[in-house]
Order: C-alpha cells, then sequence, then structure tokens
C-alpha cells in the first residue's frame, strides 16, 4: 500500500515537472538587432590580368553573407570591399579570393 502510494505521488510528480516544462515561456520573446555600420576595405590582390578576373572575385566575394558592394580592379590590383564586420570577416572575405585562384597581400582601412 506504502508503495503503492509512493508510486502514484512519484508518477504525479513526473507529470507535473513534464507539464510544466512543455509548457514554455508564454511571453514572445523579442528579438533585438542592432543597425551595425558597414566598413570600408582595401584588399590588394596578386594574380588578377584581366576583366574575367575582376568578375570573378566580384563573384566570390559577394556570395558572402554581409558583403554590401565589391568593386575590383586588374589595373590597379585591388578590391574595395563594403561588409558588414558582424556578419562576415576578413578571414572568410581572403578564403574567398584564395578560394578564386588569386592571392591576398593585404587590406587596408579605406578612410570614410
Amino acid at each position: 500500500m506504502i508503495k503503492h502510494r509512493l508510486s502514484t505521488s512519484f508518477m504525479l510528480l513526473v507529470y507535473v515537472l513534464i507539464a510544466i516544462s512543455c509548457s514554455g515561456n508564454s511571453k514572445k520573446s523579442e528579438e533585438v538587432t542592432i543597425e551595425q555600420e558597414p566598413e570600408l576595405i582595401e584588399v590588394s590582390i596578386g594574380g588578377m590580368s584581366c576583366l574575367g578576373c575582376e568578375q570573378t572575385i566580384q563573384m566570390n566575394v559577394s556570395k558572402l553573407e554581409g558583403i554590401n558592394s565589391v568593386k575590383a580592379s586588374f589595373t590597379t590590383g585591388n578590391a574595395i570591399i563594403e561588409y558588414l564586420p558582424g556578419k562576415v570577416d576578413t578571414i572568410e572575405i581572403k578564403d574567398a579570393i584564395t578560394g578564386s585562384g588569386y592571392t591576398v597581400n593585404k587590406f587596408l582601412p579605406v578612410q570614410q
């Protein structure tokens, strides 16, 4: 009899705990978005020799989330990239350029 009561009480406790944990929070969480300022960087790139090279770099870098614009120039050997630092970083940008078959010589901040 005592075992039965303990067993029933234990099962009731388990059901209550499950009900509480499954009920969730009735308040909807508010998503906080922080407006972030884009940054401009100039990337010195090695290996560009034609308009096709410019287009390849522009296409591959612009695929990254957080890239606002890319303007590559084979005549100057650089690219000007506007990006959101919270969504993409310079390592990812470098990887996109080197993955396209070019070398990254250096990154320089662009004074606005």
